[in-house]
């Protein structure tokens, strides 16, 4: 694996794990009323989306069940054009598409 690829995919697990960390033990609620772990979240996806992007085409290639535009996309798909975070979108994505996508990569990280 190159290292500026090994790099991204580096930033983009610490990412996740982070938002992990910020939203542990939270409801749906809880993270619609905490207006700074909302801000803090929309930051750490973008950080998803931005290095995803710099992920080499050769490594999007050698891998392409990975949906590497989805996930350059993701960080626009949970904030709107209104510059508004969607809730129930940015939750749904930290909680359920995320892990996914950490899980996946860590295996590739090891390889």
């Amino acid at each position: 694996m190159d290292r500026n690829d090994a790099l991204n995919l580096r930033h983009i697990v610490d990412a996740i794990e982070q938002l992990e960390r910020y939203t542990r033990g939270m409801s749906e609620n809880e993270f619609a009323s905490r207006i700074m772990v909302q801000d803090a979240a929309a930051h750490q996806v973008g950080i998803v989306s931005e290095a995803a992007k710099n992920v080499s085409t050769e490594f999007q290639d050698l891998h392409p069940k990975i949906p590497w535009g989805t996930i350059t996309r993701i960080h626009s798909k949970i904030v709107g054009e209104d510059y508004k975070l969607n809730i129930s979108m940015a939750w749904d994505v930290i909680q359920d598409d995320l892990p996914l996508l950490k899980h996946t990569l860590r295996k590739l990280m090891l390889a």
